[in-house]
């Protein structure tokens, strides 16, 4: 399926490199402001100025407040510089399989390419996002008195960003020559006073740092009013249980059950608990049973045939772990290991208790078309010091019908979520500690929720959105409360996430530029010859513009360097 994405993305770039080198040579890009450098266009409008200006106006205030949050970009750097290197160390020592996690498509925040950001969702935060970053840039530039040219976006298909095309050679004392550098930003600039640069040396910095700014305030505005008066209009049913894993090719597959479905009773018998579930179900085999509950907000009403109910149904397994190899599949039945009856999953989690990583034992078992076989496995190493098959904590089931059910709390659920970004503790440090580890829950959340870790937002636009309803200022918006919560929560966390990418100390983001003016504002008070501290600065800033550059490069292809692919 990977591979297939893809082959999609190379057939589809193709079509638009084509397409775009054929309007461009016929001049019909030209007649609408659009520019054309190989596949990448970049399309450009010079209305709003004086939108700008209005915006503008109060200079002093933008000036202090990009004064006072300048702090936060320099943090921000840092602690991307950091992360970036130290994660280069961590996978040159111990350099993981590849994964969901780590696939190439899933570190670039790409809409509908990342499998951790939904297509709309994404797109509408990803375009807020762009557009404040440049509207940032553009204000702060015109507050300073230097010239903004231009609006415009970056498109590859996709948009690559938005851009406010300010005046170079007023801005850095330079002026692009190439296609590339108009597109990046110039690589070499002017020291202060010198060339044609009108920008101060803080104008400069001001300007370059209120892209950033801007995303981590909108950042800021969509997580307040998330956590705060929205979230605290969400309020929740009881306890219900819900699917959680289906086997492929089982009964409820076959039937139309799915994850998220939720079972209210089994012929007209309310059922409360997956115990009891799973033991009316055992107790009718080769029956037929009726399912009811709920799927999204419809009633569903399922009838299915109740099989073999020995053993416990395995659902799926790991790809490449000891289960799969010994020939494991998901709509087995595990009846024995070595000798010892599997009646239960709390069986066979006992008998594993004992075990050992790469201890070999004999499984009595019935495949998917109900003949009993034998598989021989030899245990590997999990996370606890006891042998692992390779099964997840949904892959195996008492139920007979081939689903893992549990129960969903989402009155927990709504409150977990209120109470992510909240102090708590009774010190200080802990309530700095609490608030550092919330955020960070909140930073993760994505993936954790694609790879099963936690239920976070992604559940108000999942079938078990039924369950959550608004209440006071928000009734009147019924369940488009729900979709205002998604909207501010992918708001708020991309925006945050291209404030802190942008603050890297490489050309030709933000803070490459950024970091050069500082380092060369800093080295002037220590070296008075103008062009050694120009020379100096720019060799700085390109070791860290290659060091960091390689280092992401190498984040993405080691797994597939050291273990293929």
């Amino acid at each position: 399926m990977d591979n297939l994405i893809w082959v999609e993305l190379f057939v589809g770039f193709i079509i638009w490199w084509t397409a775009v080198t054929i309007l461009n040579k016929a001049g019909v890009l030209k007649r609408y402001n659009i520019t054309a450098y190989g596949p990448l266009i970049m399309w450009r409008t010079y209305r709003g100025q004086k939108f700008l200006d209005m915006l503008a106006s109060p200079a002093k205030f933008w000036k202090a407040l990009i004064t006072i949050c300048m702090p936060l970009v320099i943090i921000s750097m840092v602690l991307m510089l950091l992360m970036v290197l130290l994660t280069s160390v961590i996978m040159i020592f111990s350099t993981p399989v590849p994964s969901q996690v780590n696939a190439p498509q899933n570190i670039l925040a790409i809409p509908g390419v990342n499998e951790f950001i939904p297509f709309i969702w994404g797109w509408l935060a990803l375009i807020v996002g762009m557009v404040v970053h440049e509207f940032g840039h553009a204000i702060m530039a015109k507050a300073e008195k230097i010239k903004v040219k231009s609006l415009g976006l970056l498109l590859i298909p996709v948009p690559l960003g938005a851009f406010a095309e300010i005046d170079e050679e007023e801005m850095f004392g330079t002026k692009s020559e190439s296609g590339t550098a108009e597109i990046l930003g110039p690589m070499d600039t002017k020291a202060e006073g010198t060339g044609n640069r009108k920008a101060s040396s803080m104008a400069l910095i001001r300007i370059l740092s209120a892209g950033v700014i801007s995303n981590i305030l909108i950042a800021i505005i969509a997580f307040a009013l998330l956590f705060g008066p929205v979230l605290g209009a969400i309020a929740a049913t009881n306890t219900e249980m819900v699917v959680l894993n289906v086997a492929p090719g089982s009964a409820a597959d076959v039937a139309g059950i799915h994850k998220n479905t939720i079972i209210k009773s089994v012929d007209g018998t309310e059922v409360t608990t997956p115990d009891q579930l799973n033991s009316y179900l055992k107790s009718k085999q080769g029956s037929t049973v009726t399912v009811e509950g709920m799927s999204g907000d419809k009633l569903i009403s399922y009838t299915m045939n109740v099989g073999d109910t020995r053993g416990i149904y395995i659902l799926g397994v790991i790809p490449g772990l000891p289960a799969e190899k010994a020939g494991i599949s998901s709509n087995d039945r595990l009846l024995s290991i070595n000798g010892t009856a599997i009646n239960s999953y709390a069986d066979y989690n006992e008998y594993m208790k004992n075990t050992v990583p790469g201890q070999v034992l004999t499984l009595g078992m019935i495949d998917g078309q109900g003949n009993p076989v034998e598989r021989t496995i030899t245990l590997s190493s999990g996370v606890e010091p006891k042998g692992y098959m390779g099964f997840t904590g949904t892959d195996l089931s008492d139920n007979p019908l081939g689903i893992m059910v549990g129960t969903f709390n989402a009155q927990n659920h709504i409150e977990m979520l209120r109470g992510l970004p909240a102090p708590t503790g009774d010190s200080l440090g802990q309530k700095a500690m609490s608030m550092i580890t919330g955020f960070f829950i909140i930073w993760i959340m994505p993936v954790w929720e694609v790879t099963g870790g936690m239920t976070g937002f992604n559940v108000f636009q999942s079938d078990l959105a039924s369950l959550y309803y608004p209440v006071g200022w928000a009734e009147p918006l019924g369940g488009g409360i729900l979709y205002i919560a998604l909207a501010l929560f992918w708001i708020g966390w991309l925006n945050i996430n291209l404030a802190i990418f942008n603050c890297l100390p490489m050309i030709p983001l933000d803070g490459g530029h950024l970091f050069r003016e500082m380092a060369r504002k800093g080295l002037s008070y220590i070296i008075r010859d103008t062009a050694r501290v120009d020379q100096i600065s720019k060799t700085v800033v390109n070791i860290f513009s290659v060091v960091l550059i390689s280092s992401l490069v190498f984040v993405m292809v080691a797994p597939y360097i050291v273990h293929g692919l």
